[in-house]
């Protein structure tokens, strides 16, 4: 045989033999394949339950009625003889400005005051005089001007009077009372100090009922009970509680944090919930059901939540997408996708591929 012949054929030979080892290496792959043990994970029973959670908020106890009080009118404060943290009752005293203007415009008053009246006794005394006389020495239009000038006179009386009562009320107006028994929570003026009608000079807290001020997200707000009651604990110590409901709640939020601010009133506050104290506050929610599941058992399809569910009848894995109501730190909540009962995977999710036959480990949550 040539040589060139037979280098032909041994080169087919190994040709053939390449082949076969190929075919023979994908079906010992495909055999192994088949025969890989069903792989073991950990599950935990899906179970729907109302959320009922407790939120919390941190808030701070404020007088429910709180009054700035000020003058009417400007001037010079001359005297406040209280402080903040200072008891003041119903009249008292609480600041005086100068008063010498006033008091000169109200000796004014009264001087005008008695001009009016002397100019009305004479008035009246000629009113009275050409009455006797008319008609037989007096004429009937002296008799009309004694009268026009007795109402003239007896008007200026009146407007003396109508001023002499401004003045005292200007000069009564420069002394400040209290009109409600309280505590000083604020001070807006000093003495020496000008300050203009309206401006706060001292801000009294009534005495009496007290409220738990907290800013509370949107949220919280929508899903809470407006009449649900709220328990609150002094935060130095939580021993000392209160208990209350929804008072009010602000029409607009904090521009800033996009807070409401709610205030609680509460009912009988022990004298430990001092005005500026600290207290947290804690409110049941009530919500939808939902299935809580750890953050191990969640799954990335297509950019979409999804979890593995192991088919009981067969044992073999399905990715199933869920619609998460919530993710906490460590778990998130289900609220649609899922039935109660069905076995979601909550270890080595990323390891599975669907139709994988799985067998249940010692210790899954049933």
């Amino acid at each position: 045989m040539p040589l060139r012949s037979l280098m032909s054929r041994h080169k087919a030979i190994f040709v053939y033999a390449g082949l076969a080892a190929l075919v023979l290496s994908g079906c010992q792959r495909s055999e192994e394949k088949d025969e890989l043990p069903t792989r073991p994970v950990k599950t935990q029973a899906v179970s729907f339950n109302p959320e009922d959670t407790f939120g919390s908020l941190v808030g701070e106890i404020q007088p429910r009625v709180e009054t700035s009080f000020g003058f009417r009118q400007g001037g010079e404060i001359r005297e406040r003889d209280i402080e903040v943290g200072d008891r003041v009752e119903v009249g008292m005293v609480i600041a005086r400005l100068d008063s010498e203007d006033a008091q000169d415009a109200l000796r004014k008053a009264e001087a005008n005051l008695f001009s009016a009246q002397s100019t009305f006794q004479n008035a009246e005394i000629e009113r009275n005089r050409q009455q006797q006389l008319f008609p037989r020495t007096s004429t009937r239009q002296q008799l009309d001007a004694a009268i026009a000038q007795a109402n003239v006179a007896q008007a200026g009386v009146d407007a003396a009077e109508a001023a002499l009562r401004i003045a005292q009320t200007n000069l009564d107006n420069r002394t400040l009372k209290a009109n409600g028994a309280g505590v000083v929570t604020g001070i807006g003026g000093e003495v020496g100090q000008v300050v203009g009608g309206g401006q706060m000079v001292v801000r009294v807290a009534q005495v009496g009922p007290r409220d738990a001020v907290f800013q509370v997200p949107e949220a919280t707000i929508q899903t809470a009970n407006s009449n649900a009651q709220v328990d609150v604990r002094l935060l130095s110590n939580p021993n000392v509680k209160a208990s209350g409901s929804v008072r009010e709640i602000s029409p607009t939020a904090n521009p800033v944090t996009r807070n409401f601010t709610v205030r609680v009133g509460l009912d009988n506050a022990p004298e430990e919930f001092r005005f500026g104290s600290s207290v947290r506050g804690t409110i049941q929610i009530a919500g939808a059901p939902v299935a809580r599941l750890p953050m191990t058992a969640l799954f990335n399809q297509n950019n979409q939540p999804a979890v593995w569910v192991v088919d009981p009848a067969s044992n073999t894995t399905k990715l199933v997408p869920v619609e998460v109501h919530r993710f906490d730190t460590q778990d998130f909540l289900v609220s649609k996708g899922l039935s109660s009962g069905d076995q979601v995977v909550v270890a080595g999710v990323q390891q599975l591929r669907p139709g994988m036959a799985v067998r249940l480990l010692e210790g899954s949550v049933q």
